[in-house]
């Protein structure tokens, strides 16, 4: 007998949480289950990821992108008195919008399993009546959440999963630690990723002036808040000064703190040798083209994009960070890592792989094929229908 499966996201735009729900989605054995898509943001134009579900799962969003523009026209002006009390108005209402659109669907369908793809479930899963209910963590919950009040309400959330899915054994320990209680509750499933697909799109012709340049490139969100920008600044400065490299650092992404980071790039006299490129739709060209990738992080989910390299045979730098990075590059075994904020190891690892740029091809590929969606998409199968 088929299962009836509900998924559940907050977005589907541009993240690395949806980019691995559509990778899941695209490649689930769906003769086996029918599968719905909850989605609580329904500003359409910004989820970018929509056109890339399955025709055959069917697309719910619990709030309409009026509502959510509505709200957004008040959160803008909120320092205003008046504009703050109707934007915690709106808030409220949303949410209540968001509850009885989710209690009428779940109603209605009569799910035998659902999965809290982001856990942004856990504060209504208690009116879901289903067989098995799944939480997959993306982050390293001590730092994402960082308050202590926050963690513990999010622990007696968690308690109502039958499993809780974490993307790498540090995750799995890290929240043992945090929750003790949930421990027999916990596992580990890696993200899926589709080799084959990224391969070919590092195919794809750039038309850049600066794609013809020599260039290291690091590819993340412009958050000062979990991205270590300023080590990576640092230790790229040093790296210069010690042998005078010729190669210019890329820097693919954008977000929120790119004016910050401009400022730190021109403190430091580097507006010449590190560039900020904003967003690029393909970065896979670019990933394959450089001499090597560099990632600064203060903490990590996963760190999808450090596999990414790895398939395009990219010597990878990294930090230590928490969590992922050490056990994707094998605590140093098919990567460097360096300790977080030390960029002085970072600038020595980018001289020496300039110097040296041979890599082992059979040993990385080796090491990376537990990320394939080929081994991967059968553990989530497992999990659903077991």
């Amino acid at each position: 007998m088929r299962k009836k499966v509900l998924f559940y996201n907050g977005s589907l735009r541009m993240g690395g949480i949806e980019r691995v729900l559509v990778e899941v989605l695209q490649n689930i054995d769906k003769s086996k289950m029918d599968i719905d898509l909850v989605i609580e943001d329904g500003a359409k134009s910004l989820n970018v990821f929509e056109k890339d579900i399955p025709k055959e799962i069917e697309i719910f969003y619990l709030k309409s992108e009026k509502l959510i523009k509505f709200t957004d026209s008040f959160r803008k002006k909120k320092k205003n008195i008046f504009y703050k009390v109707i934007y915690n108005l709106l808030m409220n209402y949303e949410s209540h919008i968001k509850k009885n659109n989710l209690r009428r669907l779940v109603k209605n369908k009569k799910y035998d399993v659902v999965i809290d793809f982001d856990m942004g479930l856990s504060k209504y899963i208690k009116m879901i009546d289903v067989d098995k209910k799944i939480a997959w963590v993306h982050a390293s919950i001590k730092n994402w959440y960082e308050r202590e009040s926050r963690i513990a309400r999010l622990g007696k959330r968690l308690q109502q999963y039958d499993n809780i899915v974490t993307i790498c054994d540090e995750m799995k320990e890290e929240t043992a630690n945090l929750f003790p209680f949930l421990r027999n509750k916990l596992l580990r499933i890696y993200n899926p990723f589709n080799f084959n697909r990224i391969l070919d799109l590092s195919e794809e012709k750039v038309e850049n002036k600066y794609y013809e340049n020599d260039f290291i490139i690091a590819i993340a969100r412009l958050t000062t808040h979990q991205k270590d920008f300023l080590t990576l600044i640092k230790g790229f400065k040093r790296a210069k000064e010690l042998t005078k490299i010729s190669e210019k650092l890329y820097i693919l992404g954008d977000g929120p703190d790119r004016e910050k980071i401009e400022k730190m790039i021109k403190d430091e006299n580097m507006e010449k040798d590190i560039i900020l490129l904003g967003s690029v739709k393909n970065p896979y060209p670019w990933l394959k083209k450089a001499k090597l990738f560099v990632h600064s992080s203060k903490y990590e989910g996963f760190g999808l994009v450090l596999v990414e390299a790895l398939i395009l045979n990219k010597k990878v730098i990294s930090s230590a960070c928490p969590t992922g990075p050490k056990e994707i590059l094998e605590n140093g075994k098919i990567g460097n890592l360096y300790e977080v904020g030390d960029y002085e190891k970072l600038a020595y690892y980018i001289v020496e792989s300039l110097k040296n740029d041979n890599i082992d091809e059979e040993l990385i590929k080796k090491e990376i094929q537990k990320f394939n969606k080929e081994v991967v998409i059968k553990e989530y199968e497992k999990l659903i229908l077991e």
